[in-house]
């Protein structure tokens, strides 16, 4: 491995371990890399792009993850690790503002986007060389895809001599519904290679992680699959099943101002998953903005809370443990909170009922679309399309292995969004839900209701006057 001021001297099979050979070598536009846990896909991915990047002095990369700031502690923090297993950090510049990565004497570049910024992902540009390679980690966590398209045709251009257009995907299958099966697996794709890996290639496991992982083939073999072979699947099976994107995801729209508005969130330094919901006058909700941001301390979590608030808020939900005093202050996190300008109510945090509420919530019914007559399936329950976060995460809770009444805790990336809807559900109890079909000539008591109050209220905002 060179660079212009140095030459390093690598034993691969000693840094990177075996298992990886065919993946190394391969050179076709995709790399599709699936596998279960500790089976070294993202080590091994982040060890090529360092040794290859001083191997190939016009090669650049752009790593991408769904969000951008989950960069910083996952594909940027294992690239510094590839750095210095290969000997070579010394020979690199890393920053966090701008998150990147540079070759001190060659100019080349890391750099890191996320799907979260359509504008950033789609117009890269680099000083030196060329963008040649993308590293597209967590790959499942990415919804839809047509947002992978548009990313890939940013990869373009001509190559320099020795260099070639890559993009890799690297990720644990959790979704059997994914695109990723369809697209690279399903069926065979000449422009790609895919490669399954498990724990078994990890020769640095010790006896006791591998016994960890095989007791799941007889405790949990669907959870084996997944976990330990690398196939896919959804280990615990799904938790929320009522949810559908065709029910539950709507357009945004202009909230009428007489909505209730309620805030609710689910705090720490690893994500601050924040959401604003309003309820109209038949009691339905709809969960219209979405706060997805890590590693913000608290006075910064509420400063960027009330930046994206500029409506009347009734109540803003917190769990209870935010109630807790800290040693290092003598404060909790909602006294800091509320000195900061954000009032916060204690949540109810039973788990099990929460998400039993949230089921309620979710639950589609039928009924007859206004205009048109015609029967539709709804729901209680709609989230605005730009809540991608909470859209993307909630369809992929499975039940908890020990107790299939709650939802699993892992991976945990996936639990802040839906944890912070399950204090609003926990709050705001789902009224029932009626499947009569409405018939403007005989109304129902409760509409005959609803019609008296506008015409005494002139139309004004009914939810002071009916019960919720």
């Amino acid at each position: 491995m060179e660079s212009q001021s140095s030459k390093i001297e690598v034993h691969l099979p000693d840094v990177v371990g075996k298992g990886y050979a065919s993946f190394w070598n391969c050179k076709k536009r995709y790399r599709v890399i699936k596998g279960g846990r500790a089976s070294k896909k993202s080590r091994t991915a982040a060890l090529w792009y360092i040794y290859n990047m001083h191997k190939h002095p016009l090669a650049n990369t752009v790593v991408v993850r769904n969000t951008f700031n989950t960069n910083k502690d996952s594909t940027y923090a294992v690239l510094k690790w590839a750095a210095k297993q290969l000997g070579v950090y010394h020979l690199w510049k890393f920053t966090e503002s701008p998150l990147e990565a540079r070759i001190l004497d060659t100019g080349q570049k890391i750099l890191f986007r996320g799907f979260d910024d359509p504008l950033k992902i789609t117009s890269i540009t680099v000083d030196v060389g060329v963008l040649c390679w993308a590293w597209v980690e967590e790959a499942f966590e990415i919804e839809d895809e047509e947002e992978f398209r548009t990313f890939d045709e940013s990869i373009r251009g001509d190559m320099p001599e020795g260099l070639w257009k890559q993009v890799t995907l690297s990720y644990n299958p959790w979704v059997q519904s994914h695109w990723t099966k369809s697209r690279f697996w399903d069926k065979q794709d000449p422009d790609a290679d895919t490669f399954t890996t498990t724990y078994k290639c990890n020769e640095w496991l010790d006896d006791a992680d591998r016994k960890l992982i095989e007791q799941l083939e007889f405790s949990h073999p669907e959870r084996y699959k997944v976990v330990g072979l690398g196939d896919y699947g959804i280990p615990g099976g799904t938790y929320f099943e009522e949810f559908r994107r065709d029910v539950h995801v709507c357009e945004p729209f202009v909230i009428p101002t007489h909505w209730q508005r309620f805030r609710f969130m689910d705090y720490g330094l690893d994500m601050l998953a924040n959401y604003w919901a309003a309820i109209d006058t038949h009691g339905n909700a709809f969960i219209y903005k979405e706060l997805y941001e890590s590693n913000l301390i608290i006075s910064d979590a509420a400063k960027r809370i009330k930046e994206m608030t500029n409506e009347d808020i009734k109540f803003s939900y917190a769990p209870p443990d935010l109630w807790n005093r800290r040693q290092e202050t003598g404060k909790s996190a909602t006294e800091l909170f509320r000195d900061n300008g954000v009032t916060l109510i204690k949540a109810n945090n039973d788990r099990v009922q929460g998400w039993y509420n949230l089921k309620e919530w979710l639950k589609p019914y039928k009924s007859r679309d206004e205009q048109t007559g015609e029967e539709i399936t709804t729901a209680r329950l709609k989230i605005f399309k730009n809540c991608v976060n909470l859209i993307r995460t909630l369809p992929q809770l499975q039940h908890d292995e020990k107790d299939p009444n709650d939802v699993a805790t892992e991976p945990h990336e996936l639990t802040h969004a839906p944890d912070a809807l399950r204090y609003f559900c926990s709050m705001r109890t789902r009224p029932s839900v009626t499947t009569v079909d409405k018939d403007p000539d005989n109304p129902t008591p409760h509409e005959k209701h609803q019609k008296a109050i506008k015409a005494m209220t002139g139309n004004r905002n009914v939810s002071a006057f009916t019960k919720w």
